[in-house]
């Protein structure tokens, strides 16, 4: 669950060369996908406030809850060829919080799309700029 399903899905997918969908389901409003192979299934789905998955015999199902979400934090490490510069820029664009994290599981860059939902980018240019320069860095 995010607050708001559209903004994670396009952010993401901008960052990551995805595409941002409306995502339709029986019993569901307001939810989003960020697709990369829509023909192998490589997908996030991002459901809005108030909704949950439900166990079923013959799956899930998304049910409707009431009462405030008990929400939980949510992060996932993707691998990117895209440059550094271009996920900054989208990060800006979408007011999102993001820097580089060189220790502590790192090197990465971190970009939280909102306050429970983290985005950990690794890359050989982000790997670069910790083992070029570690003295430049405030570790």
């Amino acid at each position: 669950t995010v607050l708001n399903p559209e903004k994670a899905a396009t952010a993401l997918a901008l960052m990551t060369n995805g595409s941002a969908q409306p995502f339709k389901a029986k019993n569901l409003e307001g939810a989003w996908v960020c697709v990369w192979n829509a023909q192998k299934n490589e997908l996030i789905e991002f459901l809005p406030p108030g909704y949950a998955f439900q166990l079923t015999d013959s799956g899930f199902s998304f049910q409707k809850i009431g009462g405030k979400d008990a929400y939980n934090s949510t992060h996932i490490q993707l691998e990117t060829a895209l440059p550094l510069k271009h996920i900054q820029k989208i990060a800006d664009q979408f007011s999102c919080p993001h820097h580089l994290r060189a220790q502590s599981g790192g090197p990465l860059y971190e970009v939280w799309i909102e306050s429970q939902f983290l985005v950990e980018f690794i890359s050989p240019e982000i790997r670069q700029l910790v083992y070029k320069n570690p003295g430049s860095l405030n570790l």
